[in-house]
């Protein structure tokens, strides 16, 4: 049975590092305030468009969690994330959107209960 996803208000990053590959510039910003006040930690690479794949390779390294939304970053982006994170064993959740809804879904889904 899956736990029911914690509401909004009840999200706890609890310093945990979320890295978010992928998505829209200018959403990016909003994405580092919402992390932030939910008392996480927030670093973004863009998929490979300007950054390189190594740095990727490192930020994953550090991360507690990936989100990357799957019609904003290349296939081989998302590829490459999901074997680095089986690697590092690290939680990563394809979003479906890039709305508020599916990013605090998402977020709930890597957050430590209170």
């Amino acid at each position: 049975m899956t736990a029911s996803p914690l509401p909004p208000s009840e999200i706890d990053l609890s310093g945990r590092l979320i890295l978010y590959v992928g998505g829209r510039h200018q959403h990016v910003a909003h994405l580092r305030r919402i992390i932030e006040e939910k008392g996480g930690a927030f670093v973004h690479h863009d998929g490979g468009v300007e950054q390189s794949m190594t740095k990727l390779s490192n930020q994953l390294e550090r991360a507690d969690a990936v989100l990357f939304p799957v019609g904003c970053v290349s296939h081989q982006a998302q590829s490459k994330v999901k074997s680095l994170c089986r690697r590092f064993d690290k939680p990563f959740r394809p979003l479906r959107s890039t709305g508020i809804g599916a990013i605090t879904e998402a977020l709930a889904s890597v957050a430590r209960p209170q």
